[in-house]
């Protein structure tokens, strides 16, 4: 009991733990209550793709509050570095949090990201190369940590997901990326690359992918590829997929012959569940049923299904896994 007490109140100084209540007593002084307080240190992710910027602050337990969406098309100059900062220090005041209790900020880009020397190497989105993040994050008031928008997606979502610590994420947008998780950390691989499902080849001398490849899974599984050329996006394809298109549903069809061989080809090489995430996802998990009958007679060694999960997040998730790396860090220090 003194040990207890004692690591007790070296958490109640670091305002880690709180009375939450008193207990009944049957005689003498009531037994107060402690619980952790997760509020304690808050952390902030901060997604940056081609034309909006996505805020998000989390307490210690992955508890999403306050989230901030803001339409600013990337540039590589010093206007747009500052506009940062300036945005982020709206979200918090916004937040009505202490600015004083954010112990980190984490970076979420689309591209490959060089994590030992914090480099974005390549980012056809953004059309920027061996751009330092240092730069990126100069009027960021706070530490900054760095990473690929699918490995940080991928990172989230795994922390949601109770009695699985290793697993596949497989990212699908307009690019399609995708994240690999050991033992709950992110395997960045020797030169940050690992993950790049969306480049691997499915179809020899296929169609031309957005790297000048030819037959990778993200030239036939981008979601482009369901909107172009007659949606603006994929709420647009999805409506006219439900209300009965036959041109919708015959390109539904083939998109999903292709994803599925897709995610038959990491199950095979992972033996791992796979959590699918991006703006598909949540179209995908309607159409469940439907990937499951085209995943079946592709798989080599058994029938089992459950190894698929779709996304919690969402569209969040990306921001929520950068702002993670820090609350991460901090419970492992």
């Amino acid at each position: 009991m003194p040990t207890v007490l004692l690591i007790l109140k070296g958490l109640a100084e670091n305002g880690l733990v709180k009375k939450s209540g008193t207990l009944e007593s049957s005689g003498g002084r009531k037994p107060a209550v402690i619980s952790l307080a997760y509020d304690a240190k808050l952390s902030v992710g901060i997604e940056i793709t081609q034309n909006h910027l996505r805020f998000v602050l989390i307490d210690l337990n992955e508890n999403v509050l306050h989230d901030k969406k803001v339409r600013e098309p990337f540039r590589n100059d010093d206007t747009y570095f500052r506009q940062i900062g300036a945005y982020l220090k709206a979200f918090l005041t916004g937040s009505g949090v202490d600015p004083k209790s954010v112990i980190g900020v984490g970076l979420s880009v689309p591209g490959t990201v060089d994590t030992k020397n914090n480099i974005l190497e390549y980012s056809p989105t953004l059309k920027t190369k061996n751009l330092p993040l240092d730069i990126m994050a100069k009027y960021i008031p706070y530490p900054v940590m760095s990473n690929n928008e699918a490995n940080l997606a991928g990172f989230a979502e795994i922390w949601k997901i109770d009695n699985i610590e290793d697993a596949v994420f497989l990212s699908v947008n307009k690019g399609v990326g995708g994240a690999i998780i050991i033992d709950n950390k992110l395997y960045n691989g020797i030169n940050g690359r690992s993950g790049e499902f969306g480049h691997m080849t499915i179809v020899k001398d296929g169609l031309t992918c957005s790297c000048g490849k030819k037959g990778c899974l993200e030239a036939y599984c981008s979601t482009r590829v369901l909107t172009e050329p007659g949606f603006n996006d994929v709420d647009e394809f999805f409506d006219a997929l439900n209300s009965g298109s036959r041109i919708c549903i015959e390109k539904w069809k083939t998109y999903l012959d292709y994803l599925a061989t897709g995610i038959n080809n990491i199950h095979t090489i992972f033996d791992s569940d796979i959590i699918v995430g991006g703006e598909i996802s949540r179209y995908l998990e309607q159409y469940s049923e439907m990937v499951y009958q085209k995943l079946l007679p592709l798989n080599t060694f058994d029938e089992r299904r459950n190894y698929l999960h779709f996304s919690k997040y969402g569209s969040d998730a990306s921001a929520i896994g950068a702002a993670l790396l820090w609350v991460d860090m901090f419970l492992s220090d």
